[in-house]
């Protein structure tokens, strides 16, 4: 045993080796980077519980069991107790690490006219909101402000609910965690202060647990990243691949949760995202800013009170095995579900809102469901201002042809024109790659285009429309 603890420092590569092997798209943000849509149907549980999901299941139970038994080899290592006692002498350090954080991802969502997110786009209506960051940054300059800017961030959390509907900000409840630290951090009374650390842990574990069902429930959005970016999958089978990046993300959230490798698992995640802006660029870089920094604040902080209450309830490597693996199951399972049911009632809420357009403009479907993939028809769309006013509408597709000639003629497969939609009410016909929307009105718009054959039918696959979506954010003057 004393052979093995010093060669465990040698083996740390080994460990940080195998995180590599996923160290883009599994901590990729997808919706960050693709045109997916919640008008998409989500998969349900039983589409999702493949034999593949189920292999993979019982690797990652294997390996957050390993994991237990290292967390306790690494604990009782001397080369680790004489590292986790510097780290103690910085952690004065750790609620400066959090607010120079949290000030540069206010000052930066400001700047881009965002809010928590690079994607959460603040409405012309809520203008304000950009003020309310900057004001949140200067409050964290001083010490005796900095619960009232950990206060603000859960209220800009709460407002972002209110804004892009919570299921929505369900993937940034970090948000709240990092509120609650910072509200907490100067308190008097040790027992709430330390209740901060443990917020932070549960909360930033639970962000990377609930993203990562994002591609199980949505794995079409996944799939689109890896085939615009196919390094990414190192010549895996992309299914294989996806499935493998949801079970590497959700397992480290989870193992946040449980305080579970502690300081070498803050280091090894902070690495890979690091990482991932090989790939993703400056976006990656300042969506994951307050990522980065709580997981510098573990290294500094190290274990919170859930690790010491487990470590005080099963005394037994086996019993901590048990539960910790139990756990993994019940809120793998839990989540999934719950992810699936809000995912469900958001897909009906959408499809009822595209719907809510003229009769006339009902037309049938055309169901591509069954057809090779490698032959489905796709369509992209960007929008980009117009110097002489409005806005130029690129469309852009693969494996369907714009007929402006066959207009209203009989079907032909994988041709016909696209139509427009402004909040799900059909306003034009594109018969090409480049159409003029007029100027509009100060407010928030849903800009959908659908592809549509000769007879203008719908184009579909399982019932959703092959479409794209943006939100087009038209500020006053």
């Amino acid at each position: 045993m004393k052979q093995l603890l010093r060669s465990f420092p040698m083996r740390l590569p080994l460990l940080f080796l195998l995180l590599l092997t996923f160290r883009n798209e599994a901590f990729a943000h997808v919706k960050w980077f693709t045109d997916g849509s919640y008008a998409d149907k989500p998969l349900s549980v039983p589409e999702v519980v493949s034999n593949v999901f189920i292999w993979l299941l019982g690797l990652a139970l294997v390996v957050i069991s390993v994991g237990v038994w290292l967390d306790r080899q690494i604990a009782s290592s001397k080369w680790y107790r004489d590292l986790d006692g510097w780290f103690e002498s910085k952690r004065s350090s750790s609620v400066m690490v959090m607010r120079i954080a949290a000030g540069m991802l206010f000052l930066l969502s400001w700047q881009g006219g965002a809010m928590l997110a690079p994607t959460l786009m603040v409405p012309s209506k809520y203008e304000w909101v950009g003020m309310f960051q900057f004001l949140l940054a200067f409050l964290l300059l001083f010490d005796k402000t900095v619960p009232y800017a950990g206060i603000g961030t859960i209220i800009l959390y709460l407002l972002g609910c209110v804004i892009y509907d919570p299921f929505h900000m369900l993937d940034y409840a970090l948000f709240t965690g990092v509120g609650y630290y910072l509200a907490t951090s100067s308190s008097r009374h040790v027992k709430l202060k330390q209740s901060g650390l443990t917020v932070l842990y549960l909360t930033v574990g639970f962000s990377l647990c609930w993203v990562a069902l994002e591609k199980f429930i949505y794995k079409d959005w996944s799939m689109f990243l890896v085939t615009e970016h196919p390094q990414l999958a190192m010549g895996l089978n992309y299914d294989f691949f996806i499935s493998s990046a949801a079970f590497v993300e959700f397992s480290l959230g989870y193992l946040l949760i449980v305080n579970l490798l502690q300081r070498p698992l803050a280091v090894l995640i902070t690495i890979v995202f690091f990482l991932t802006t090989a790939v993703f660029g400056k976006v990656e870089v300042i969506g994951h800013t307050l990522v980065h920094g709580a997981l510098v604040v573990f290294l500094l902080e190290g274990p919170g009170d859930v690790y010491h209450f487990l470590h005080r309830k099963f005394h037994t490597i086996g019993k901590r095995i048990l539960f910790t693996t139990s756990g993994f199951l019940v809120l793998l399972f839990s989540l999934l579900f719950a992810y699936h049911l809000l995912a469900n009632n958001k897909y009906e809420r959408k499809q009822k809102f595209l719907s809510n357009k003229p009769t006339t403009h009902m037309h049938g479907q055309i169901e591509l469901a069954g057809y090779p993939p490698d032959e489905l028809p796709d369509v992209r769309m960007e929008i980009n201002d117009d110097p002489m006013g409005g806005y130029n509408i690129r469309v852009t597709t693969t494996n369907f042809k714009f007929t402006p000639e066959n207009v209203n003629t009989s079907n032909r497969m994988y041709e016909g024109h696209a139509h427009l939609h402004i909040n799900g009410e059909k306003v034009a016909r594109i018969y090409g790659e480049y159409y003029h929307l007029a100027a509009m009105p100060p407010g928030t718009y849903e800009i959908s285009v659908t592809l549509n054959s000769n007879n203008h039918d719908d184009y579909v696959i399982r019932g959703n429309p092959i479409e794209d979506t943006k939100i087009l954010v038209v500020k006053g003057n």
